[in-house]
């Protein structure tokens, strides 16, 4: 027992430690993490494999169906007939005519019937059956719709790629924006805090008005409420992450990019100024091949005018015993074999396929406009994009040049105070302008970073990634 205890306190704290082990994630990590497993995207390579599926199941339809069938029955009562009574009217006319005997009893006039049973007590049969598809209209073009959902499910994944990108990107930036508040405030409830104690101690010895050190107490206490409300919005940006990367709410992550590295890497004039080009678009591309698949159900409507040839062969052996002897090798088995083609062909339908081909071409004629109306909403979209990314750069420098300033005055303040030189309202002024640059700072690399990622899913090339 005493060796069971040992090792339970051996190995117990390392199982705990590899379950909260801290895992660090550079944004780059993130993603590829969030690749092999967000739920979606696992669903969405799923939904690639059923459509090629899909395609081979469509493909099989016009390739030879083979079925074979056993039969065997076992007759408790054989089926009885009525058979109209042909022996009675011979008999009576071969006595009365040629042998010149009168019936005992005269014939009955109305037509009598004999239960007759036929066929034997036990049956057994197998047989094999080919058909195989020669032509068919709708056929060909299921198995081009088929091709082409597939084709969708691939740009659904793309689609859907590019979206756990945006939410992963998005709770990555909004966790370092959030941080680096974390971080000043941090700092500013350091020195405040050193300032309020030295300024209680103060108070008592009669060198400080109690109006300095409540001052201070109060800047004190809210730079705690702000830094405790930016700390509950990390762990729920934190918990967002997680979900979107697929770990677990338990699972501890870090993050090893910072708010500088990211800033310094925006590439401004490529997100301004890269040419952006319709036909690229993910959206637009699903949506060709949405019109793909439309016109391909035009097609169809088309193609039931079409004849449907089949052709067919069956091969059957059959048994009948009055005994249960099928094993026998010595009796006989009775064989029907034969082979043949079918061919459908539509003739009239009272207009109703012609009904069907007019709304396929009206409804193609609406996919017309709508690729007209997708592709200049995409570039009023783009347009839109740059501008607010443009207007946010802009803004982000101007607020960063405020909160330099901000920290500046009150840092010269903190001095100020220090030697007596400046009030504790003052301070609090001071400090009230630099808890707003702060947030006003953060804000403006959160809107940066979040309308980046939204240029950046309008300028994202997809169409190379396809063959067509």
């Amino acid at each position: 027992m005493n060796k069971y205890i040992y090792f339970f306190f051996i190995l117990f704290p390392l199982i705990s430690w590899s379950q909260t082990e801290k895992m660090s994630f550079s944004l780059n990590e993130a993603i590829v993490y969030a690749k092999e497993h967000n739920y979606d995207y696992i669903n969405a390579q799923t939904d690639i494999e059923i459509a090629k599926e899909q395609v081979w199941e469509s493909t099989a339809i016009g390739l030879p169906q083979v079925d074979a069938a056993i039969g065997n029955e076992n007759y408790i009562d054989i089926p009885v007939t009525l058979m109209p009574d042909f022996i009675s009217p011979a008999v009576y006319g071969v006595n009365i005519h040629n042998f010149g005997l009168t019936p005992t009893s005269p014939l009955p006039s109305e037509q009598q019937y004999l239960p007759v049973q036929f066929g034997t007590k036990h049956n057994a049969s197998a047989s094999i059956a080919v058909n195989q598809l020669l032509f068919s209209g709708e056929y060909i073009v299921a198995l081009k719709a088929s091709k082409t959902y597939l084709g969708q499910t691939e740009r659904q994944k793309v689609q859907t790629e590019i979206l756990l990108i945006e939410q992963v990107s998005k709770s990555y930036f909004l966790i370092l924006s959030l941080q680096d508040n974390l971080r000043l405030l941090d700092t500013s409830l350091k020195v405040n805090d050193v300032l309020f104690k030295e300024t209680k101690e103060m108070f008592k010895a009669g060198f400080a008005e109690d109006t300095d050190a409540d001052q201070l107490e109060m800047i004190v206490f809210n730079l705690r409420a702000s830094k405790q409300n930016i700390e509950n919005e990390i762990r729920t940006a934190k918990a967002f992450l997680k979900f979107y990367m697929g770990l677990s709410p338990q699972s501890e992550i870090s993050l090893s990019d910072s708010v500088d590295e990211v800033l310094n890497n925006l590439n401004i004039n490529h997100l301004l100024q890269s040419d952006f080009q319709v036909e690229e678009n993910i959206d637009f591309l699903l949506f060709l091949q949405q019109k793909a698949l439309a016109d391909l159900q035009l097609q169809r409507e088309k193609s039931n005018y079409y004849p449907t040839v089949n052709a067919f062969f069956s091969a059957q052996t059959s048994a009948m015993r009055d005994s249960y002897d099928f094993f026998d090798g010595s009796r006989p088995w009775y064989p029907t074999t034969l082979w043949g083609f079918q061919m459908n062909i539509p003739i009239w339908s009272s207009g109703s396929r012609h009904a069907r081909v007019q709304q396929s071409k009206l409804n193609m004629q609406k996919f017309e406009e709508n690729q007209k109306q997708l592709s200049t909403s995409l570039q009023l979209q783009v347009q839109t994009a740059r501008n607010n990314f443009s207007n946010k750069y802009y803004e982000y420098l101007n607020r960063k040049k405020n909160l330099e300033i901000t920290i500046r005055i009150y840092q010269k303040t903190n001095i100020k105070y220090s030697g007596g030189m400046a009030s504790s309202f003052d301070l609090s002024q001071a400090q009230n302008s630099f808890i707003q640059a702060n947030t006003d700072y953060t804000m403006s690399i959160m809107n940066l970073l979040q309308y980046k990622i939204e240029l950046e899913k309008f300028l994202t090339k997809t169409a190379s990634l396809f063959e067509e």
